[in-house]
């Protein structure tokens, strides 16, 4: 397979490496296949059960959905995907004045019809101000290196979710993105590209997209509509063996 054409990312960004790109990709591939002792179809039409456990559409579907604002359901919503909400940060997104005004402004800058896939350095850059917006939303002020990575980029993925991934430790951990000498810590920005690169791949989008015409069809369950949630939860139901 040949190397995939640049992003068109801020210069000063980190990248990921070639193989870790194509690790991840064969990671997808075996998350996304039905020839498998846990078939895909069969995994995603189990989450998206609504008499089941899983979260369904209820992560990206609980209303009121509000492109531009942080709202109560927004925070229920991050319940679903067992994102700790807790009443210090309930009150930091909903009623600290300053902090609501830099993710509104950070949402305003943000188009909500935007994919990762055409994601250029501008989509980039934007995406960066809302995760840290939110990041220090949700950072505890009494804890003295708080990193609420998981909260921040759930919150993230609901109100843009073409655009941002549902980042966990299962999934980054399991596409080598994070807890490897390579990727100690772990970075967003890398993350965003490596999902870019999966988004823009031909094979997985078809898939994907059959994927959804196949969990309403063979098991008449209401599945996401947007591919990239999709992928979210069929890297997440592969890796964590759910």
């Amino acid at each position: 397979m040949t190397a995939p054409p640049p992003l068109d990312v801020p210069d000063d960004w980190p990248r990921p490496a070639p193989s870790e790109l194509q690790y991840a990709r064969r990671v997808v591939i075996e998350a996304l296949s039905d020839d498998t002792t846990r078939p895909t179809t069969a995994r995603l039409g189990k989450y998206y059960d609504p008499g089941w456990r899983g979260a369904g559409t209820t992560f990206l579907e609980l209303p009121p959905v509000d492109p531009f604002s942080v709202t109560a359901a927004d925070l229920h919503a991050l319940t679903v995907l067992n994102a700790p909400v807790d009443a210090l940060i309930t009150r930091r997104l909903l009623v600290d004045p300053a902090i609501r005004s830099d993710i509104e402004q950070a949402l305003e800058g943000l188009p909500v019809d935007v994919d990762l896939a055409a994601a250029d350095r501008a989509t980039f850059e934007a995406m960066e101000a809302l995760a840290q917006a939110v990041h220090a939303g949700c950072c505890d002020p009494w804890v003295a290196k708080p990193n609420p990575w998981v909260t921040s980029a759930k919150l993230c993925a609901r109100k843009r979710s073409g655009l941002f991934p549902v980042r966990d430790r299962v999934v980054c951990e399991g596409l080598r993105l994070y807890g490897t000498p390579a990727r100690r810590y772990g970075t967003r920005r890398v993350d965003w590209q490596v999902f870019a690169f999966l988004m823009s791949d031909p094979d997985i989008v078809q898939r994907l997209e059959q994927l959804i015409k196949e969990v309403r069809t063979l098991h008449d369950m209401v599945c996401d509509a947007v591919p990239l949630r999709v992928l979210d939860v069929a890297l997440w139901t592969w890796l964590s063996r759910h």
